[in-house]
């Protein structure tokens, strides 16, 4: 299992009442945040520009918010998101790495930072998604207690890996989990309504309905089907 890598989010109270529509060169200083602990929400639109971000996890406050998101997973490139921040004191250095399809850079003191809090899809209703799809690569891994519905196409070479058996790691195939939960096939495909949690202290794997599921220790993130 590849290493996971996790910043928990922190309360805060949002200093933008409602997502602001942003261009992907966003950041905190273009948006005129300026108060630790501050946060708010941009509304990032599908395939936009990628901009330039420093650092891992925490991102230097010129850094663009739409591409951190993407770079830390919690939205899709090609699907955007509403994702939400706060503000974060400065770092005396940031670490850069490449991590799902972006490339960010190392800087070194910088008087303020940010961190994805969470995000959430920009539209409602049923997503067609692929078998490859997780709720963090969809961009709902963060967002507890939420309820989304997904649609799972018929695939005969369905795969996709998944930890755990009835309560699931956000980065678990989602419709690899509903087959094994029974309520999808990769012959017949199907709809799935995911209800996202928050930590579990392990994750058991079983064997059901043809899928064989991993164990995991604790994970912040997960998700059930109210199916």
């Amino acid at each position: 299992m590849f290493l996971k890598v996790f910043k928990a989010a922190t309360a805060a109270i949002f200093c933008l009442a409602s997502p602001a529509l942003a261009d992907w060169s966003a950041n905190l200083i273009t948006l005129g945040v300026n108060n630790p602990g501050a946060a708010g929400q941009v509304e990032c639109a599908p395939n936009g520009s990628f901009h330039t971000v420093w650092g891992t996890g925490t991102y230097t406050s010129d850094s663009s918010i739409c591409t951190a998101a993407v770079h830390f997973g919690w939205i899709a490139h090609d699907r955007g998101g509403v994702v939400g921040f706060q503000q974060v004191p400065g770092m005396s250095f940031y670490s850069g790495s490449s991590q799902n399809g972006v490339t960010t850079s190392d800087y070194g003191s910088w008087d303020s930072s940010f961190q994805i809090t969470g995000a959430r899809p920009l539209t409602g209703g049923i997503r067609r998604i692929t078998w490859g799809d997780s709720a963090d690569s969809l961009g709902v891994g963060g967002a507890v207690g939420q309820v989304f519905a997904f649609e799972c196409p018929t695939n005969n070479n369905a795969g996709g890996t998944v930890w755990g058996t009835d309560v699931y790691t956000s980065d678990s195939s989602i419709c690899g989990a509903a087959t094994h939960r029974g309520l999808v096939t990769p012959s017949r495909g199907g709809t799935v309504t995911v209800r996202v949690l928050g930590p579990q202290a392990a994750y058991a794997g079983t064997m059901r309905n043809g899928v064989a599921t991993s164990d995991y220790p604790s994970w912040p993130r997960s998700f059930i089907f109210n199916n």
